[in-house]
């Protein structure tokens, strides 16, 4: 045989062999796959055998824990998006089953909001909320007392539609981490919205523009991201929220690098960085809108860092603690511990940031916050307010917060969607209750006419519609 016909004869039995290797590989496949639910029935009635059989203690908690187990084992094998899917509808399958037991659902709050807040898990989000959390919500709101329910339930499902909408204007937009278009061709996709998601649209384009700048800027950050004199041209109404945005994208990136054990220093420095971003990339007057994304980033993705940066924001930044307990406050309105019916929010919430703030100028901040948040979300559905006021007459009437954080949200909806009709239907809206619809009057109603006839107009001809981002004391 030859040189040549032996190399052939050769490449021939590895191909052989290859095939045949390949073919005993897919058969244990075949065999683990159709072995695996066998083996997982048989564990489930070994689990059952050792409930019924005596003595039945710690039987229990036994099964739990090898089931818990097979769980973990499994969760191991699955990443990407079937590793949030996972997560997610586990999630959910434990809140149900809390239900029946008629407990309270427990929900993972930090992976909740990670994944709502992240377009990449877009399609995972909206299916779990819209299938899952909706009719866990549903369930849920049969333990909210009747004459309370219909409201509980809706300020749920309101909180839900923002959530989605969050994730779902990122495909609305065509936005794209790779290729993206112009910033004013962006700003006119998202005015083809309908006037709701419109806002959350333009925070969407200033996280994403904030994201493209930090990617391609140098170690010390972008420089007049929006002062540049080619966007002039931008529409004053796509202003606020593009601040917003873009301050969310900075307080990531910043907080990215923060740990709990960090250093003073480390922390002093980043803060500092942060907002010098923020103002160095700001128009006159919108900064604060930016700056207050700090707290929202903190509070919904670092909870942990609160108190670190609650003791080190007044030492080098105090123009932006204000802005910082603001933020925290908006974002601990839609914190998924308070989401369900059930959790009495946003009662609870108000006991949060009392318990969170350091002092009584970072609560009100935070309250006032908390307000904004709310009007914002549920402003379709007054009845969602009313109901809390409803609850907290004293607290509500006691002081201008309140109010401050409801007007101030009402204006930066105006500012963005000036011709939305749902404004004045909000400011007109009148309780059935005698005594809510006398509060709705005096510190709803009253003040938010008071500031779109005057406020408004005086806030943008003085350049300071970023004060609608803090609660400013005395302030009408």
């Amino acid at each position: 045989m030859t040189l040549p016909q032996r190399h052939q004869t050769a490449g021939a039995l590895r191909g052989i062999h290859h095939d045949r290797f390949l073919e005993f590989e897919m058969r244990e496949l075949l065999k683990a796959t159709i072995t695996l639910p066998w083996a997982l029935s048989m564990v489930g009635v070994q689990q059952l055998a050792n409930l019924v059989s005596a003595p039945a203690d710690g039987r229990v908690a036994d099964a739990a824990a090898t089931l818990d187990a097979m769980t973990a084992a499994a969760s191991h094998h699955v990443d990407g998006w079937l590793d949030q899917a996972l997560d997610l509808g586990g999630a959910v399958q434990r809140g149900l089953a809390d239900l029946t037991a008629m407990r309270p659902p427990s929900v993972d709050a930090s992976g909740l909001m990670r994944v709502a807040t992240d377009p990449r898990w877009a399609a995972v989000f909206q299916a779990t909320s819209e299938f899952g959390l909706g009719p866990v919500a549903r369930l849920d709101a049969l333990r909210v007392a009747s004459d309370h329910r219909e409201a509980a339930l809706q300020e749920c499902l309101n909180k839900l539609h923002v959530l989605r909408l969050l994730t779902q204007v990122y495909a609305d937009l065509g936005l794209d981490t790779a290729n993206h278009d112009a910033l004013p061709v962006l700003i006119d996709r998202a005015a083809s919205l309908q006037p709701f998601p419109r806002l959350w649209a333009i925070e969407a384009i200033g996280r994403e523009y904030g994201d493209w700048a930090l990617a391609a800027g140098d170690e010390s950050g972008p420089m007049g991201v929006l002062t540049d004199a080619w966007l002039d041209q931008l529409p004053a109404w796509s202003l606020t929220m593009l601040h917003a945005g873009l301050g969310l994208s900075f307080a990531a990136s910043v907080l990215a690098a923060i740990e709990p054990s960090s250093s003073l220093d480390l922390v002093r420095h980043l803060v500092t960085h942060f907002a010098d971003l923020c103002r160095r990339s700001s128009r006159r007057g919108y900064a604060g809108a930016a700056l207050g994304s700090l707290g929202v980033v903190a509070r919904m993705l670092h909870r942990d860092l609160m108190p670190l940066l609650a003791r080190t924001i007044p030492q080098v930044e105090p123009d932006l603690h204000a802005y910082f307990w603001h933020g925290a406050g908006r974002a601990m309105y839609l914190d998924p511990d308070f989401l369900l019916p059930s959790s009495n929010a946003p009662v609870r919430v108000i006991t949060t940031l009392k318990d969170e703030a350091p002092d009584e100028a970072s609560y009100r901040q935070a309250l006032a916050g908390m307000s904004w948040t709310m009007t914002l979300v549920n402003m379709p559905h007054p009845e969602v307010i009313a109901l809390f006021l409803s609850r907290q007459k004293t607290l509500a009437s006691a002081a201008d917060v309140f109010a401050t954080g409801v007007w101030s949200a009402l204006l930066v909806r105006h500012d963005t969607t000036p011709g939305d009709a749902r404004i004045r239907s909000f400011i007109e809206y009148q309780p059935q209750d005698a005594d809510v619809a006398a509060l709705w009057h005096s510190q709803i109603a009253s003040s938010c006419r008071l500031a779109l006839d005057r406020r408004y107009d005086h806030l943008k001809q003085t350049w300071a519609l970023q004060d609608l981002f803090s609660y400013r004391p005395g302030v009408a």
